[in-house]
């Protein structure tokens, strides 16, 4: 099945904003930025977890930019935003919601864009190949 043109760059281009997103963000926490820091503090979070996060963002940053992987990275990543929106809900900071629901929405194209490389790597993954 042949994708039109404009769909694939559209695809391209919002997987390309979102990696450079995601990996100016993971670098942030990655690099224990003082606001970073003082935000994982105030909600509570280990110190080590503000790596993790770090680490996430900025691996499934880079999973986004490998057509093979770009579906899986898109799922990680969101999971994150679903943590991240959770956070601010109960933190009582409604106004920082909107971004990580705005940002899944389009990991969520993204992930449904590469749904075939998706189901393909998790058939592997789980030793049912397809014929």
């Amino acid at each position: 099945m042949n994708t039109p043109v404009w769909k694939t760059a559209v695809l391209w281009v919002l997987t390309l904003l979102l990696g450079a997103f995601f990996v100016m963000a993971g670098g942030t926490k990655l690099a224990a930025s003082e606001s970073q820091s003082a935000h994982f503090i105030r909600w509570g979070y280990p110190g080590w977890f503000l790596y993790l996060v770090g680490f996430l963002e900025t691996a499934g940053a880079i999973g986004l930019l490998v057509p093979r992987l770009a579906g899986l990275s898109a799922l990680l990543l969101g999971g994150v935003m679903v943590g991240a929106a959770l956070t601010h809900l109960v933190h009582d900071e409604l106004a920082a919601v909107p971004v990580p629901l705005v940002l899944l929405c389009f990991l969520g194209a993204i992930a449904y864009a590469r749904r075939d490389s998706l189901s393909s790597l998790l058939a592997k993954l789980t030793g049912r190949y397809r014929s």
